[in-house]
């Protein structure tokens, strides 16, 4: 008896799947639900890389800044190859004021993006005697985008400009 009762509700099992199996009268194909979903989630995506991007503050530096690390970088500028290069760009006359390349060093460091106080530097570089004009701008650009008072000081050893040239 046992024996008819499990080939029934094998039979009726049996039944089921195929019944289960059939083909319905509506069927929904697989990449009109994949499709927008893949978009979707590429889209979700693109959107918070973008947003991550656009508040992180290193956005706003300029590139060159950007890959300067200041606190995790030694300081490994060759001073004889910036010395050089000076030279071969300004002559041998070329000099660096310390101060101001260091002044501008230091604040750089200091904010990632400072805003330059032009009218300071508009009123020295009009102080300053013709031939000191273009060093006192190489001293403050130095400064301020390589941002390492060290090679400021050993190029002010170097090729020191007399400090009384831009009073």
């Amino acid at each position: 008896m046992n024996f008819n009762k499990l080939c029934v509700i094998l039979i009726l099992c049996v039944s089921f799947n195929e019944v289960a199996c059939e083909d319905s009268p509506f069927e929904l194909p697989v990449q009109l639900v994949g499709f927008p979903v893949i978009l979707g989630s590429v889209r979700l995506t693109n959107f918070f890389k973008k947003l991550g991007y656009s508040l992180s503050p290193a956005t706003y530096r300029s590139r060159n800044r950007r890959q300067l690390t200041f606190a995790s970088d030694p300081e490994n500028y060759d001073v004889l190859e910036v010395e050089k290069y000076i030279v071969g760009e300004f002559g041998a006359r070329a000099c660096v004021f310390e101060r101001v390349c260091a002044h501008y060093a230091a604040r750089s460091r200091i904010q990632p993006k400072p805003q330059m106080d032009w009218p300071d530097v508009f009123s020295q570089y009009n102080r300053s005697p013709d031939q000191a004009k273009e060093l006192y701008l190489l001293s403050v650009f130095l400064g301020d985008i390589v941002g390492s008072p060290q090679l400021c000081h050993q190029l002010g050893k170097r090729r020191a400009c007399d400090d009384s040239i831009l009073r």
